[in-house]
C-alpha cells in the first residue's frame, strides 16, 4: 500500500468521524436496537401459538428496518440543530450507482457468508454458549465500525458487549431470554456511550455566531 494511498484512506476517515462527533448516531442506534430487544420481550411472554413464532420470525426485522428510516430522517433535523451550529456543516459526496451497487453486492455476500459460519458454529455449540459467540461477532462488527470511523470509543463499545455476552452465558437463563438480554443490553451500552459523548460535545462546544 503506497504512502499516497494511506494518507487519503485516512482522510476519509476522519471525515467520517464526524458524524459520530455527537454521540446523537449511537444514541438513535441504540434505541432501534433495545426496541428491538424489547419487541423479543413482549413477544416472547404471549402465549405459544403460530402468531407468536410468526411474529419472532418478522417483528424484530420489521422494527429494525422501520426505526432505521425514522433515523435516517430524524438525525439530520437534530444535527442542524444542535451538531452543525457549534461545528459547522459537512455534507458527504453520495457514490455513483456503481459503487453503490459494488458495495452492496459485497455486503450481502459478506452477510452471507457471516451468516451460513455463524449457523455452523451455532450448531456445534452447547446452547449457553450461543450468547457469548454472538457477542464475539458483535464485537468484531463494532471493532470494524471503530476503524472505518476513526472513533476509537467503539472498541470500548466491543468490549463491553463481549463482557456482556459472557456474563449471559455464565447466568445461561433458557429460552429466548439470552438474545433478548443480548439487544436489549446492546442497546442500552450504544445509549449510553452517546449520552455521554453528547454531554463532552455540548460542553466543550458553543454555538458559533451568526454571520451579518
Amino acid at each position: 500500500m503506497t504512502i499516497e494511498k494511506t494518507d487519503i484512506e485516512n482522510i476519509i476517515r476522519n471525515t467520517r468521524k464526524y458524524w459520530y462527533v455527537d454521540g446523537l448516531s449511537e444514541i438513535a442506534g441504540g434505541l432501534v436496537i433495545f426496541l428491538t430487544g424489547l419487541t423479543y420481550w413482549l413477544i416472547y411472554g404471549m402465549a405459544d401459538s403460530s402468531t407468536k413464532n410468526f411474529l419472532l420470525i418478522l417483528a424484530p426485522p420489521a422494527v429494525i428496518l422501520l426505526g432505521a428510516s425514522q433515523v435516517r430522517k430524524i438525525l439530520p433535523q437534530l444535527k442542524e440543530k444542535l451538531t452543525y451550529p457549534r461545528s459547522g456543516y459537512l455534507t458527504f459526496k453520495k457514490p455513483n450507482r456503481t459503487i453503490r451497487v459494488k458495495r452492496a453486492v459485497f455486503a450481502g455476500l459478506l452477510s452471507a457468508i457471516i451468516s451460513a459460519t455463524a449457523v455452523m458454529v451455532l450448531n456445534g455449540l452447547p446452547q449457553r454458549f450461543i450468547p457469548l459467540f454472538s457477542s464475539f461477532l458483535l464485537t468484531l462488527f463494532s471493532i470494524y465500525i471503530g476503524y472505518q470511523v476513526a472513533v476509537p470509543r467503539f472498541y470500548l463499545t466491543g468490549f463491553l458487549i463481549l463482557m456482556l455476552g459472557s456474563i449471559i452465558s455464565w447466568i445461561n437463563p433458557t429460552g429466548a431470554l439470552p438474545f433478548m438480554l443480548l439487544f436489549s443490553g446492546m442497546g442500552i451500552i450504544w445509549i449510553i456511550s452517546g449520552l455521554i459523548t453528547l454531554f463532552l460535545y455540548l460542553r466543550n462546544t458553543q454555538p458559533m455566531p451568526e454571520q451579518p
